[in-house]
């Protein structure tokens, strides 16, 4: 038997152990692609690409053929096997080292897998489309030593110290083997080595990649810090990144736990943790319907580990530009001033392992593979693992496709197991030939194989049988494309379609419209039949059903969820209807452009209803509902605006978006300024009649877009904005020109009349909430009468009707009122009653930056650096920049008491430059230390991302 190696370089061996002649480079190549695979048949066009990459020969194929007749002179002839259009290379799968490496680690056997290493893949290979997989090696490679040199740290810390030296520095970007080093040296007694180690790591992520360390790496630093005993515990791996249990891990990923187990995939699942070992890049492909999306959720949680793995769900999205929105949303990633949204998505999981699963590709192909190709060149450590009806034609990019199940296994396991659950008498073992013939002729894909089983509540297996034959023969084809797989399927639907009652086929249709999770409400708001939709009599097919009320609906929701064409879930905020996307579309294709466009409008007022009350809860005590709430209804929200503005209905548009408007301020929801400038773009200049004329909502959106630009310190952006669509002579527009300005007396002057329209347009809130916006300017202009009295107005309205963000930050105002006015006392007072405001999930609080100076205060220093650190990571996490001038007081009152005069210098100048609040500041807060530390004209120069840079590194040194 000739045994291949492809560790060190591609050769072969015979039994008698003499060398195999394989060829020039390029047979090399051929033989490299197929031994990857060891019997298994690879297409003549995957072979082509892993030898020549995306720009083979005309020839290539021709040439393909020749290497081959190459590589059986050697090998033998019956080496490599012609198997239709694909060759088979016909050895054992242990006759190929790289083969037995991967066997090995996917026992759990490191030593032997270790042995099998002898160097790197294919080296001195030049074969462009087997990049991928050599890395997807090397990197299980690296993560087999990892866990190797962990069981040493914890049995002979010091023999591990110089392996993990040398690992460490020739692979900087990899965490978990500065991990390692910095606990084998704590472990040894190497406290201000480990700490060093740290900060080495921290300058090649931060100067290279752009990107802090992970909080595994700052928590271990901490821990460091502190002398954590648990350190010294073998039990406790935080070198590993394994969290204990006492401590579970922050960044697990958001995948859904599964409702039902998944049956019949064991072989699927074992080729795509196979798969994910090789290359970076996975691609489940398959017909819709065929369970892509569950056993990728399966695949997910078991190779995603403690890695985390993210769901990003694209079967909401309309166009393939809104994929990185998309993912951004997913990832709670904020787009940074001077980089594009794919660019930020990459630089925040750049150095962090995580497996990223990205489910629905197909409708958005060209999106989606734009920003996976980005975040697979640009991040070494994320793994993606994709679902669609199509590949995504990408360089290293490995397919898994997804078949049916079996008729007589796994499928009629399926069908027994739903048929249970719509009916507990029913017997699993009865009808088996039945259930078997019905997996058969539904071809074994498991969401048609479920539909047919919710029917077992009023028909037995044998008159499913037979109205399967009759269905299925009455549907032949579709518009799904041509394969047996996508026909079965739309005649699955179909047939399942035929027998709902004609009421149920109209609330299914209807629902189509619903892009996410909806209430019982919205299903009856957009089924029911209003009188006013009907005026013009039954010219479509929706208005041509019969009439449908409330009660009805109800009830019928209830059937198709009990026939499993429509799912029920149980969300943060009570139980939720979702259809499944597959499902949906069949539904939507039924739907005429008459049809769809009423139903989206129906959509769209529900979706305004939604939004309205949701803004009440927003606006009062029941802010942290309000913000569960509007995270459920986004998906929804997005589609609502969508189609408003497609539609020509700017100000639909503009009434479901102005309700939130603040998220961007609170919460740093800049999807919401995305949409404001497509409003900046569609809405007319005058329309006197509208609730909102269109000079007030240019002037609106401006004011947010502003805020936008305040919080990602770009400037210039609006500028762009303003001189594209115009700057309208308004209070709004006025206003916001001042606060990007930063000068508190031009804001005070715009303030007055800014408050006034929005009071004419009965926005009380809002009207209030300006005068917080504009506290900062105001301060640093001392102009402390009028923030007292205003702020101490709306602490008492904030106190007693919420919300609790705003009392938060009116306290925290007044408190720094209070401190540049010297009634020190009071500020503290202040202060300490906003951290006492409990707050909702995402929202842009300085509580972390008071936890900070309280530490300080009681002389915990090193909690204190640790603490603005951590707040400083998140301030550049979410975009806040603005915030750096505030952070700088606390940091040169730190740096100025902690013996470091030369880095309060430098951000003092800073401060005092930035704008007037931090000169304010400058002179009153930090009067003090200024006479106390040298002069440093360096700072002045520096810009908000900057100053957080450098006080970050600083406070990562000091720990």
């Amino acid at each position: 038997m000739v045994r291949i190696r492809l560790f060190g370089g591609v050769s072969a061996v015979a039994d008698s152990g003499e060398r195999v002649g394989v060829g020039a480079a390029r047979s090399q190549a051929v033989l490299a692609a197929l031994a990857l695979a060891p019997g298994s048949a690879v297409p003549v066009s995957r072979l082509v690409e892993l030898v020549w990459g995306d720009a083979p020969p005309p020839t290539a194929e021709k040439t393909l053929q020749w290497h081959i007749a190459q590589l059986r002179k050697g090998l033998g002839a019956g080496a490599i096997v012609r198997a239709g259009a694909a060759y088979r290379l016909d050895v054992a799968r242990d006759a190929v080292d790289v083969a037995r490496f991967q066997a090995h680690l996917d026992a759990g056997d490191l030593d032997a897998a270790l042995a099998e290493w002898t160097g790197t893949p294919l080296a001195g290979l030049d074969a462009p489309g087997l990049a991928a997989t050599v890395a997807g090696l090397v990197e299980r490679w690296l993560g087999a030593v990892e866990a190797d040199l962990a069981r040493r740290v914890d049995t002979d810390p010091r023999a591990a110290v110089g392996a993990l030296t040398e690992l460490a520095a020739r692979h900087p970007f990899r965490e978990g083997l500065w991990a390692l080093l910095m606990t084998a040296l704590y472990r040894v007694g190497r406290q201000r080595d480990a700490l060093a180690a740290y900060r080495t790591a921290r300058r090649h992520l931060v100067e290279q990649l752009g990107v802090e360390p992970g909080p595994r790496l700052r928590e271990l630093e901490t821990r460091i810090l502190a002398h954590d005993e648990r350190l010294r515990d073998t039990q406790d791996h935080p070198s590993t990144g394994t969290p204990t249990a006492a401590e579970p891990a922050s960044d697990q990923g958001n995948l859904p736990h599964p409702t039902h187990p998944l049956i019949g995939r064991e072989r699927e699942l074992g080729a795509i943790g196979a798969a994910l070992g090789r290359t970076r890049l996975v691609t489940l492909v398959g017909p819709g319907g065929i369970g892509k999306t569950r056993l990728a959720l399966a695949a997910a949680r078991t190779a995603g580990g403690p890695r985390g793995a993210w769901l990003v769900e694209l079967a909401g999205l309309t166009s393939p530009g809104d994929v990185p929105r998309a993912v951004a949303d997913a990832l709670g990633v904020t787009q940074h001033r001077d980089r594009t949204l794919t660019g930020s998505i990459v630089a925040a999981l750049r150095s962090r392992p995580a497996l990223l699963l990205v489910d629905n590709c197909e409708h958005v192909v060209d999106g989606a593979a734009a920003l996976i190709r980005a975040v697979t060149e640009g991040c070494p450590d994320v793994r993606v693992l994709a679902t669609s009806r199509e590949r995504l034609r990408l360089a290293g990019e490995e397919l898994v496709p997804v078949g049916p199940l079996d008729p007589a296994g796994s499928g009629a396991e399926l069908f027994r197991a739903r048929a249970v659950a719509v009916d507990p008498t029913f017997d699993p073992d009865a009808y088996r030939a039945d259930v078997e013939e019905i997996c058969r002729r539904l071809d074994g894909i498991p969401l048609a194989i479920e539909l047919a089983a919710a029917r077992t509540g009023s028909l037995l297996p044998p008159d499913l049988v037979a109205r399967l034959d009759h269905g299925l023969r009455l549907v032949a084809g579709g518009a799904w494309g041509d394969a047996d797989r996508h026909r079965t399927l739309r005649a699955t639907f179909q047939w399942s379609y035929d027998l709902l009652t004609p009421p149920e086929r109209t609330v299914l249709t209807r629902l189509s419209v619903f892009a996410g999770p909806f209430d019982l409400a919205g299903a009856e708001c957009v089924a029911t039949d209003p009188d006013a939709d009907r005026a013009d009599g039954p010219t479509a097919t929706v208005a041509a059903e019969p009439a449908l009320d409330a009660v009805e609906v109800d009830v019928l929701l209830g059937g198709l969820v009990d026939r499993s064409m429509l799912t029920v879930e149980s969300g943060p905020c009570g139980r939720r209807f979702r259809l499944l996307e597959t499902v949906r579309r069949f539904a939507a294709g039924r739907l005429g452009a008459a049809d769809a466009d009423r139903l989206a409008r129906r959509h769209a007022s529900w979706c305004l209803d939604q939004v309205t009350r949701t803004r009440l809860l927003l606006v009062g005590p029941g802010e942290a509902e309000g913000v569960a709430r509007l995270g459920e209804l986004w998906p929804n929200l997005r589609a609502a605006v969508e189609w408003a503005c497609s539609a020509g209905d700017p100000a639909l548009a503009h009434a479901l978006a102005a309700p939130v408007a603040t998220e961007i301020a609170l919460r740093g929801r800049h999807e919401l300024a995305d949409w404001a400038e497509r409003l900046l773009a569609t809405t007319p200049r005058s329309d006197p009649g509208a609730a909102w004329p269109g000079t007030d909502v240019l002037a609106f959106w401006l004011l947010w877009t502003a805020e936008r630009a305040q919080q990602s310190a770009d400037h210039d952006g609006y500028g762009r904005l303003v001189r594209r669509h115009g700057e309208p002579d308004h209070p709004l527009a006025r206003f916001a020109r001042a606060y990007l300005s930063g000068e508190g007396a031009a804001l005070s002057r715009c303030l007055p009349d800014a408050v006034a329209v929005l009071r004419a347009h009965g926005d009380d809130h809002l009207a209030a909430f300006l005068p917080t916006m504009s506290a900062g300017s105001l301060l640093g202009a001392g102009r402390f009468a009028e923030v007292d009295a205003a702020g101490s107005a709306l602490a008492d309205r904030y106190r007693a009707h919420g919300p609790p963000t705003l009392l938060n930050w009116t306290l925290q105002t007044l408190g720094y009122s209070a401190s540049f006015q010297g009634h020190q006392d009071r500020a503290d007072q202040l202060f300490d009653a906003s951290t006492d405001v409990r707050l909702p999930a995402r929202t842009l609080s300085a509580n972390k930056l008071l936890d900070a100076r309280a530490a300080f205060r009681r002389g915990r220093r090193s909690r204190a650096f640790r603490i603005l650190g951590s707040y400083i990571d998140e301030v550049r996490e979410t975009g806040n920049l603005v915030a750096a001038s505030v952070v700088c007081v606390d940091f040169v009152t730190m740096m100025a008491q902690a013996g470091r005069p030369a880095e309060a210098a430098r951000m003092l100048g800073y401060l005092e430059t930035v704008n007037e609040f931090g000169a304010r500041a400058a002179a009153t807060l930090l009067a003090g230390a200024a006479r106390d530390v040298p002069a440093d004209g360096a700072g002045r120069h520096l810009d908000d991302r900057g100053a957080l840079e450098y006080m970050r590194g600083v406070l990562a040194e000091l720990g």
